[in-house]
Parts: structure tokens; sequence; C-alpha cells
């Protein structure tokens, strides 16, 4: 299965503005559910600021997530609710983490 991740940064600032945040050690977890897009599944957006290092360290970052979520939806993709834009943020302390730790927190923030 194909992540579908969000492109538009209308979708980035809606889910930032109006989701549900949930913070933890190595990023942000944001939900939204858009009322105006009926026919879209599951979608994912994945996040890298500069705060976080030059454009490798970014990458890497944001490549470190999408295998986090591909790796969650082939195992269990009961954990997330259809119809919801699902934003990771990454904060510095991701490029250092173990892909373990980086796995539990993510399947405890999606359990909140």
């Amino acid at each position: 299965m194909k992540l579908v991740t969000l492109k538009k940064r209308r979708d980035f600032v809606l889910s930032n503005k109006y989701g549900q945040k949930t913070h933890n050690k190595n990023f942000i977890l944001q939900e939204y559910c858009n009322p105006n897009i009926s026919d879209q599944g599951l979608m994912f957006g994945f996040t890298a600021t500069k705060r976080i290092g030059n454009a490798v360290k970014r990458n890497r970052a944001k490549r470190r997530m999408r295998a986090l979520i591909s790796g969650l939806l082939k195992e269990d993709k009961i954990l997330f609710k259809q119809k919801y834009s699902y934003v990771l943020i990454a904060k510095k302390s991701i490029l250092k983490a173990s892909f373990c730790d980086m796995h539990n927190q993510l399947r405890e923030c999606l359990s909140r």
C-alpha cells in the first residue's frame, strides 16, 4: 500500500490550527479530520524544519518518519482513524533515536 501524503500548504495549516496535537520526545503528532475531503482516506504529512539541521539531516528525519508510518500501516492499520490526516513534525532528537523507541512512542501517541 502506497502512502497518500499531504502536498498542499493549506492542509498542513489546517492540521496545525484545528488538529489534536500529541507531543513526544522525538516528534509531534497532529491528527485532523477534514470534513471537506470525503473521498480521501488516510493521509500523512511529514515536516522537518531548519532547526533539525541541514538538508541531509532534514531528509533523513523525514525518511525515518515515512518508514515508521509504513511499518505501522503494514503491522496494524486499525491504529489509524479513517478519513483523518496525520502530520508528523520532527524534533532534533529524532536523528539519534533508535527506531524501536520511535515505534513505541508513535504507538503510544496514537493510543491517546
